[in-house]
């Protein structure tokens, strides 16, 4: 029994191979036709398949009779006759590999087709029949389609619209619509779908042919974009693949081959398909399609099985790079979480940060390292600190030893860190946790542990770790800020070496959601009132019960050299961020005084699903690195978080809008030619209710930025933001209260590959959120519910992508000395 059966044209594509000596165009003959390329994918991948067609009498003809069958198609269905001529077709190819065509074809030999040349009995019997419309206004072909259906076989159509072979556009229409009354499967390109139905939108157009004709699969070729599908259950779009387009000629043939290969090897009918596989079948076909454009000579440029399963390879490690964040820190490679070591030291930032260099999910602890000039442009360094007799290396920090207290400098100074050590304890086998220190007297380049670790242990305290320390004047001594599983344990020391336990904080202070960790502790003047306060950062572990994961929160009160004092009575709980992944952040230390500034870096996932997140073999970024400032309000202290002005260096052209009036039947729309953006927002929002910016991608991802002034919520929607189905906590919609200004609502958003964060009000509000879109973000749409609301003002500033030498991404390198 055969497999498939094609019926349709076949014939000569003549393709430009150049020009000649004297700037003559030519032209290379292969042999084509939509229905004889599907044949030929088909049998390149090992399906049993014919052609049912007719060609001249004439070499041409022999030419087509030849390779069909070299191509391993059986030809029992091509027949020759001396009515007319083999059908010729001339393909124009454009700088992108896109072609045109005209044709010799008045008639040409496949018209002449005849249903006494159609063989019923293999129709009948055969898994498929595949048919174009080209061929329709023939007897024979509809005749072959009418049987089939009868027979229960499985039909495939592929308009395949060719104008110039027509007699009007009408006649085309109505041909092509008797041929969707047959189809199971429908292959149609964008621009076939708007010439049928004469809507553009893709999913609209292929719903109103589904719910007219019942056709069981739709598939909308989208070019190097890859395809949407429309089945009974689902729907959905799987990306392309990125290639060199030499001729795309045969592209959709090829595709559609791929696709009924796979279709008739799952041996189920299109209805039991599930999402996972109807996106493996067509990342499959995309595969095919795109590979032939790679060569010329479309039936005999079909590619191998393994030919397909190699750019799928491929593809996926160039998938590992699609979320990889333009402008947010990200490692090298394998796995990051919690921020540590933040330092400022002649004229360099340093950033380590938990890593795990052997795999994409967490384990066996290091301290990565990357450098900065700008805290913008980052340069990786080698691993800076590596798992001992000790343990593993979890959290800890950095500090400049200015006078050399410690001892370890020989009268000059250099960079000590203190850090967790982990590991088992032997005598109990429990967890155990001990401090530890490290130092560099070559700016950070290489550390030497110090022989005298672990120098803080406390035996009754299985969670006590992530040491935070800074020189504290008033006292003459260093401090430690130290976690112990539901507070902060206060420590002093004179020479970094030897610690005194000082104070406690927190045992009954706010929220005990989780474990608590990475503690930091720091002083910032309120406004520009000349009076300060003391800031402790704490964030808390995720617990399985709450459903925002782990987050950070944060105290304001004062700090006597001893211990913490809250100004807010407990229970007053205090939020870093309101979205999901914003985590474990704390402060560079001993930047300049003449900056001035106190700038915090958060690790940018939730330990809720961070080890699933679908970014491949690397894992893990950075939020922006933010500015800390102090406010007062109605209700008290409160801090604020801004990006750091250096990111503005990145911002390459910028549109703007004024006094933009949006309505529900009004929306503003913008198409995004940067998925890299950068937005400022003013909006008046005292006529209009709930307000949305939707970013959306050419695929169906949708992330909503919105405000509901009834409830005064400032919210993320990331349930529809791509991929979401890796963890059952990810698609979410969460928020946080916010009050508008004088009836407007300010918003600083930043978008990447991966990533939103938004920043209300000046930083009042901050929510930052991971996200996975199906394809690039590639446009902008604002709307409001009822009333009007106003675009005050709206900026969009395309920013440049950051360059992590001896990483992966794009623009110019940058040499950081250390």
């Amino acid at each position: 029994m055969l497999d498939v059966i094609t019926i349709g044209e076949v014939l000569i594509d003549f393709t430009p191979s150049g020009r000649t000596a004297r700037g003559n165009e030519q032209f290379e003959c292969n042999p084509g036709g939509a229905p004889a390329n599907v044949a030929a994918a088909l049998s390149r991948l090992g399906t049993r398949a014919t052609l049912i067609s007719k060609v001249g009498d004439d070499q041409f003809g022999s030419l087509l009779h030849d390779t069909l069958m070299n191509v391993g198609i059986d030809v029992s269905g091509l027949s020759f006759t001396d009515e007319a001529n083999t059908t010729l077709a001339f393909v124009h190819l454009d700088d992108n590999g896109d072609r045109s065509f005209s044709f010799y074809r008045k008639p040409g030999a496949d018209t002449y087709l005849r249903t006494q040349d159609v063989p019923f009995d293999r129709i009948e019997n055969c898994h498929a029949l595949h048919f174009g419309s080209l061929s329709m206004t023939r007897t024979a072909t509809r005749a072959a389609v009418v049987k089939a259906k009868e027979a229960g076989v499985l039909l495939s159509f592929d308009p395949n619209i060719r104008f110039a072979l027509w007699e009007s556009k009408e006649e085309a229409k109505q041909n092509i619509l008797w041929g969707m009354k047959y189809a199971d499967i429908l292959k149609i390109s964008e621009d076939e779908l708007h010439f049928i139905t004469g809507k553009t939108d893709v999913e609209k157009g292929s719903l109103e042919l589904q719910q007219q004709f019942g056709i069981a699969g739709i598939f909308v070729t989208l070019a190097e974009k890859g395809c949407y599908y429309r089945l009974a259950g689902h729907d959905g779009y799987v990306p392309g693949f990125q290639v060199e387009a030499i001729d795309t000629t045969g592209a959709g043939d090829a595709f559609l081959g791929c696709l009924l290969y796979k279709i008739l090897k799952a041996g189920v009918s299109l209805n039991q398909l599930t999402k996972q596989q109807i996106i493996g079948m067509l990342t499959f076909a995309n595969a095919g399609g795109a590979l032939v454009t790679t060569r010329k000579g479309a039936l005999q440029s079909m590619p191998t099985t393994d030919e397909i399963t190699q750019i799928i390879e491929t593809n996926k490690q160039h998938d590992d790079d699609r979320f990889r964040p333009g402008f947010h820190f990200s490692p090298h490679s394998h796995w990051l979480n919690d921020p540590n070591g933040l330092v400022y030291y002649e004229g360099v930032y340093h950033l380590f940060y938990q890593h795990h260099p052997y795999s994409n999910e967490w384990g066996p602890m290091h301290w990565g390292h990357a450098v900065s000039q700008d805290l913008v442009h980052w340069e990786h360094m080698p691993i800076a600190l590596f798992p001992d007799e000790h343990g593993a290396i979890f959290s800890g920090c950095c500090v400049v030893d200015w006078n050399n207290s410690s001892g370890l400098f020989d009268g000059s100074h250099g960079l000590i860190a203190l850090f967790t050590h982990a590991d088992i304890c032997p005598e109990t086998g429990q967890p155990r946790q001990r401090q530890s220190l490290a130092y560099s007297s070559d700016k950070g380049r290489t550390w030497h542990k110090y022989e005298g670790n672990p120098i803080l242990d406390e035996h009754d305290l299985v969670d006590f770790r992530d040491p935070k320390v800074f020189w504290h004047s008033p006292s003459e001594s260093w401090i430690m800020a130290l976690v112990a599983g539901d507070h902060v344990r206060f420590y002093r020391s004179d020479n970094l070496r030897e610690w005194s336990l000082s104070g406690e904080f927190g045992k009954i202070d706010d929220s005990h959601d989780g474990v608590w960790e990475c503690p930091d502790l720091f002083e910032l003047l309120v406004d520009d009132s000349g009076h300060s306060k003391w800031v402790l950062i704490i964030s808390i572990g995720d617990n399985p019960n709450c459903p925002e994961g782990s987050r950070t929160q944060y105290f304001i009160g004062e700090f006597d050299g001893n211990t913490f004092i809250n100004d807010n009575p407990a229970g007053h709980i205090l939020w870093l961020d309101y979205g999901r992944d914003n985590y474990a952040g704390v402060t560079w230390s001993d930047i300049a005084e003449q900056d001035g500034r106190r700038v915090i870096i958060g690790w940018m996932s939730n330990w809720k699903y961070a080890n699933q997140t679908p970014t491949g073999a690397w894992r893990g970024a950075m939020t922006l690195p933010r500015v800390l400032s102090l406010t007062s309000r109605d209700e008290g202290v409160v801090l604020t978080q801004m990006p750091v002005r250096e990111i503005e260096q990145l911002r390459k052209g910028t549109l703007c809008w004024n006094e933009v009036k949006v309505t529900p039947a009004v929306p503003f729309t913008q198409k995004m030619n940067d998925v890299l953006l950068e937005i400022e927002a003013d909006i008046d929002i005292r006529s209009g209710d709930e307000v949305h910016i939707k970013i959306k991608s050419s695929g169906q991802s949708e992330t909503i930025i919105g405000y509901d002034p009834v409830r005064q919520w400032l919210f993320i929607d990331r349930s529809k933001s791509g991929l979401t189905d890796f963890h059952p906590s990810f698609a979410c919609k969460h928020g946080a209260r916010m009050v508008p200004e004088n009836g407007k609502i300010k918003l600083h958003i930043w978008l990447d590959r991966n990533a939103v964060e938004v920043y209300a009000n000046e930083g009042l509000v901050a929510l930052t959120d991971q996200i996975f879109p199906d394809a690039p973000m590639d446009r902008i749409e604002i709307s409001a519910k009822s009333g009007e609301v106003v675009l005050n003002s709206f900026h969009m500033h395309a920013l440049n992508s950051i360059h992590i030498p001896n990483g992966p991404t794009e623009q110019t390198l940058r040499r950081v000395e250390v």
